[in-house]
C-alpha cells in the first residue's frame, strides 16, 4: 500500500501534516508530528488544502465550443446551439467531457452534476462516452442529459411564424426527437449503465423534462417504472 505525507499544508484552522494510506486520509496533525518513513513526501508549504469542490451545474458538451461566441444573451446561445454543439462524433463527446473534467480537477473540483445535451435526443452511446470520460479522469459525476421535444423556435409562441419562409424551412430541420424516443433511450441507458461502481462512481439520472405539458404527463407512468433503476444509480450513496 502506498503511503503519502503532505507537509505544512495550510487549512482553515492553521497548518498541518496529513498522512494518507492508500486512498484513505489516516491522520491530520500539527506540522512535524507525522513520521515519513518510506512514504512519499509532498511539500505543501505555502499552499492551501481543502476538500474537493463540487460543480453543481456543468455542461460537458460545451467545452469544445469555448471561444465560438462572446457575451451572448441566452436567446442567442440557444439559437446558436446547433452550430456550436452539433455534428459531434462519439469521440468528440468523450473529448469534450474529458477536457472539462481535467479543467475542473486542476481547480480542485472532484465531483460535478453534468447537464449534457445531444441532438436530436440523448443516445445510449453518447451517454456512455460521457460516463467513460469521467471514469477515465477519476472524477465523480452525475450525468443528467437535458431533454426536450420542442426546439427553441417552437417553444416561443409566434417565433417560428415571425421567420421568413425560407428560414422557416431551415429551422424546421432542427426538430427534436419525439418524447417517446427520448424516454426509451433514457430507459436503455439507465438499465445498461455500468459506471456507477468503483472508487469514483458516475451516476446517470433523468433531468427535468423541458417539453409540452402533455408530453410531461404522458411520461409520468414511465418515470414511476424507473424507480428500481434510479435506486441503483442516483440514489446509490456512493454517487451522492
Amino acid at each position: 500500500m502506498t503511503h503519502t505525507v503532505i507537509r505544512g499544508a495550510r487549512m482553515v484552522d492553521g497548518h498541518a501534516d496529513i498522512l494518507i494510506r492508500g486512498d484513505t486520509i489516516e491522520q491530520v496533525s500539527q506540522p512535524g508530528t507525522v513520521g515519513a518513513g518510506d512514504a512519499r513526501v509532498i511539500d505543501a508549504r505555502g499552499k492551501l488544502i481543502h476538500p474537493g469542490l463540487i460543480n453543481a451545474h456543468m455542461h460537458g458538451h460545451g467545452n469544445l465550443a469555448k471561444g465560438m461566441g462572446d457575451r451572448w444573451t441566452l436567446e442567442l446561445l440557444l439559437t446558436a446551439a446547433p452550430w456550436t454543439n452539433g455534428h459531434r462524433s462519439l469521440e468528440d463527446k468523450y473529448l469534450s467531457t474529458l477536457i472539462g473534467a481535467a479543467e475542473m480537477l486542476m481547480k480542485g473540483c472532484t465531483a460535478c452534476y453534468d447537464l449534457m445535451a445531444e441532438f436530436p435526443t440523448p443516445s445510449v452511446e453518447g451517454l456512455e462516452a460521457v460516463g467513460r470520460a469521467y471514469r477515465d479522469a477519476g472524477m465523480r459525476a452525475v450525468v443528467a442529459p437535458m431533454v426536450a421535444d420542442l426546439s427553441f423556435f417552437e417553444a416561443i409562441p409566434g417565433l417560428m411564424e415571425a421567420l421568413p419562409p425560407a428560414l422557416q424551412k431551415e429551422v424546421e430541420r432542427l426538430r427534436l426527437a419525439p418524447y417517446r424516443t427520448t424516454l426509451e433511450n433514457m430507459r436503455k441507458a439507465l438499465h445498461g449503465w455500468k459506471f456507477d461502481r468503483g472508487a469514483d462512481p458516475v451516476a446517470v439520472e433523468l433531468s427535468r423534462f423541458i417539453a409540452t405539458m402533455n408530453s410531461w404527463r404522458a411520461a409520468q407512468p414511465w418515470r414511476a417504472s424507473m424507480a428500481s433503476v434510479c435506486k441503483r444509480t442516483w440514489l446509490n450513496p456512493r454517487c451522492r
